[in-house]
């Protein structure tokens, strides 16, 4: 009877973006199967990717053909492959199994694509013109991310230099969402000596940043000194070079004209 054919298959399938990934559908029934055929839904029509039958042989749609093969064709247990998914390749897929007398019975796997890019953390002095005055420098402190589902991202700070960081949030066109977090610190012997850290969790990815605080040097004091040893270094040679020069035109003057020559 119709209620006694059955289709074994995952409901939901995870996958990180670039990975390989197989959607597997078996028929749970002594009936003859005559074809499988995947579909997905898109935009609420299904769309045919392969087919396989005894008589036809396995066949893949042309859109499909280059990212999609299977990986058992067989009458009562069929299996696909995704190479390299992509954000466009989430969606749900159905195998479809034409039996006989019963007709066809399908199973639906939803596929989850996971994505994340461009983790990264920075800290950079911030330019305020109320500040321009003032010894105190600030720091800003930047972690950001981009993927989908969203990342969540937290910081690991030390005891003396808690900060509730401010979070924006973009929404891209692909669906992926950029996450920024950041906050600003007066410049203080505390970001160098204690570690801080932005921690990044995402499905696909589980890291933690440590904060490049190199960049940072002695502070923006560091710029002019830096500045004023490189005029140094051109400004010496060149006076040497001078000095050489005018030594050796009052030679050559003392050889042109003999009454000014010394008397040995």
């Amino acid at each position: 009877s119709a209620g006694s054919v059955q289709v074994m298959h995952r409901k939901v399938q995870p996958a990180r973006a670039g990975d390989n990934v197989t959607l597997s559908c078996q028929s749970l029934t002594r009936e003859d199967v005559l074809q499988v055929t995947w579909q997905k839904e898109t935009d609420g029509a299904e769309d045919n990717i392969a087919t396989y039958s005894a008589l036809n042989g396995q066949k893949i749609a042309k859109g499909y053909a280059s990212h999609v093969s299977f990986a058992r064709h067989g009458l009562q247990t069929s299996a696909i492959s995704l190479h390299g998914v992509s954000l466009q390749d989430e969606g749900c897929y159905k195998c479809i199994f034409n039996t006989f007398p019963s007709g066809a019975v399908a199973g639906r796997t939803c596929l989850k694509v996971y994505a994340i890019s461009d983790p990264k953390v920075e800290a950079k002095f911030l330019t305020s013109s109320d500040k321009a005055e003032s010894s105190e420098k600030e720091v800003g402190m930047s972690c950001s991310a981009t993927g989908k589902p969203a990342p969540t991202i937290t910081w690991r700070l030390p005891s003396t230099l808690q900060r509730k960081p401010r979070e924006y949030r973009i929404q891209l066109s692909d669906h992926t969402v950029t996450v920024i977090s950041n906050f600003t610190h007066s410049h203080s012997p505390v970001l160098h000596e204690y570690p801080i850290a932005c921690v990044i969790q995402h499905p696909s990815l589980n890291v933690t940043l440590a904060l490049p605080t190199d960049s940072l040097g002695q502070g923006p004091g560091s710029r002019v000194a830096s500045a004023t040893a490189t005029a140094a270094e051109v400004l010496i040679p060149l006076a040497s070079i001078l000095l050489l020069a005018c030594l050796l035109c009052c030679y050559l003057r003392l050889l042109r004209d003999p009454e000014r020559r010394p008397a040995w």
